[in-house]
């Protein structure tokens, strides 16, 4: 990214396939509200394709305890998409599997973190973004689907490491002393 010179950059997973026109909703909604730096859209699962994909779904937060979850998944359930996040609301994380950012707001907080393998590298990012003021957001308007769990499987013990090693030094990364 260090070349690249351009208002906008897509983090988009190889395993994601986007719609027609998908981009436009992000950026409209990103050159009329500059406090935004980044967002993500409602990611759906390319298998069933009327329900929500475990990694964002329809935007992420983090619970009281640091454990991150997203709308549209309640552990690993997730929901049918009947337009009930349909609409922008600001968000805590946006999924690293198809994540819009203001290259400016990128650059500043210092890219993703090399030190996270896979797993949680954006919510680190996102973290860093809030700690200086930049807003998230999920914008429902745009839409892909991911096949997920392309670098681990979801049974694989590495997978649960990764998961609960990345959360801790995402925590003690982030939380104030």
């Amino acid at each position: 990214l260090k070349q690249i010179d351009s208002e906008y950059v897509v983090l988009l997973n190889s395993d994601v396939e986007v719609t027609e026109d998908w981009l436009e909703p992000m950026m409209d909604y990103l050159d009329v509200h500059p406090e935004i730096a980044a967002c993500q859209p409602k990611i759906l699962n390319y298998s069933q394709r009327d329900r929500f994909e475990y990694a964002g779904a329809a935007g992420g937060f983090i619970d009281r305890y640091g454990y991150p979850f997203c709308r549209g998944r309640i552990m690993s359930v997730v929901e049918k998409d009947r337009g009930q996040y349909n609409t922008i609301i600001p968000i805590f994380w946006a999924s690293g599997a198809a994540l819009f950012i203001r290259l400016e707001d990128y650059r500043r907080v210092g890219k993703l973190d090399d030190n996270f393998f896979a797993h949680m590298e954006e919510i680190d990012l996102c973290w860093r973004l809030r700690a200086r003021g930049r807003g998230i957001v999920c914008i429902p308007q745009s839409k892909v689907y991911h096949l997920g769990a392309a670098t681990l499987k979801n049974e694989n013990p590495q997978k649960t490491f990764l998961n609960f090693h990345n959360n801790l030094v995402m925590l003690y990364k982030n939380l104030p002393e």
